[in-house]
């Protein structure tokens, strides 16, 4: 009974260190998903580009119109696979043509503008969750 009480008391106190490690998303970040198979999920390098490179147009409170009702980040963990699918085609053929940031918007912001690096992780990122969500 002591060694179970013992055993009891040391495995809370090991779940207690590993829940008070486990980092929460700071405010203003959008949403991962809570289940891997049913929803895109956004990996640290990838949820760190897109905050930087497309948040400012694809947001609730954007004020590029266009670009706020094509799409809003915030709300892609929300989308049924089917969405998810033709957000996944849609999302290969804007960063493999360049379309995305648009040259505009480049023009007026530098910054945006994907580098070679982030626009491979991107594709590999895209990569996994069209696997994922075809089910491959």
């Amino acid at each position: 009974m002591k060694k179970l009480l013992k055993t009891s008391t040391v495995l809370f106190f090991l779940l207690s260190i590993s829940m008070s490690v486990i980092s929460k998303p700071e405010p203003g970040q959008f949403a991962f998903s809570a289940t891997e198979s049913d929803e895109i999920t956004f990996p640290e390098n990838i949820q760190t580009i897109i905050e930087a490179k497309c948040m400012s147009c694809h947001k609730p409170d954007s004020r590029n119109t266009k670009a706020k009702e094509k799409l809003q980040w915030e709300l892609v963990s929300k989308m049924s696979k089917k969405e998810q699918v033709s957000l996944i085609a849609e999302l290969f053929e804007v960063i493999e043509e360049g379309k995305m940031p648009p040259a505009k918007s480049v023009e007026r912001n530098p910054e945006i503008k994907l580098t070679e690096d982030e626009t491979k992780a991107l594709l590999a990122w895209l990569e996994v969750e069209e696997k994922r969500v075809k089910g491959k």
